[in-house]
């Protein structure tokens, strides 16, 4: 009798209680975003024009916040369209309200359709900051990237500048 009693009582103290947590409650921990490239330069060439999707999230939920991202982008030159496919770390963290930089570093495979069908190792190393709009499903995000391509005959370097939105996936 006894132990029905404790087993009772436990069950409909489990079945009331809420999980505490100090861990926060940002939508942002998976998101989406998608990116215009404003400038995408390479050895005496600037891209017409190009975009870049990323999706990321985190490993934990405590500043820093340290996660996975992916990235998939193209940029059309004169002579033909380079796509890049990436995928490696961002560390975020929210020291404001308003303001949330990152850094990533990423590697990944650089595809030059007009190179002879080149595919060659790419290095991207940068960063950026969202910024919270007045919508709390948009944020609003600037981005400066370095990249190094691998070619075998000879390896060159790009700078990008972007400008895109950014969506919370985890609502």
């Amino acid at each position: 009798m006894r132990n029905r009693l404790v087993l009772l009582l436990t069950g409909l103290v489990l079945l009331f209680v809420r999980p505490a947590s100090a861990q926060s409650r940002d939508p942002f921990f998976t998101d989406f975003s998608a990116n215009y490239d404003v400038v995408y330069h390479e050895p005496d060439v600037t891209s017409n024009a190009g975009a870049h999707f990323d999706f990321a999230s985190t490993f934990k939920r405590d500043v820093p916040f340290i996660g996975p991202v992916v990235e998939v982008g193209f940029n059309h030159f004169d002579f033909g369209t380079v796509a890049d496919v990436m995928g490696g770390l961002r560390i975020r963290g929210n020291t404001d309200f308003f303001v949330l930089p990152f850094a990533q570093g990423l590697v990944g495979l650089y595809h030059c359709g007009a190179c002879v069908n080149s595919n060659d190792f790419a290095l991207q190393l940068g960063g950026g900051v969202d910024f919270r709009t007045g919508n709390p499903n948009i944020r609003v995000r600037v981005q400066l990237d370095y990249r190094r391509v691998f070619d075998p005959t000879v390896g060159f370097n790009g700078e990008r500048f972007s400008a895109g939105i950014v969506l919370p996936l985890n609502r």
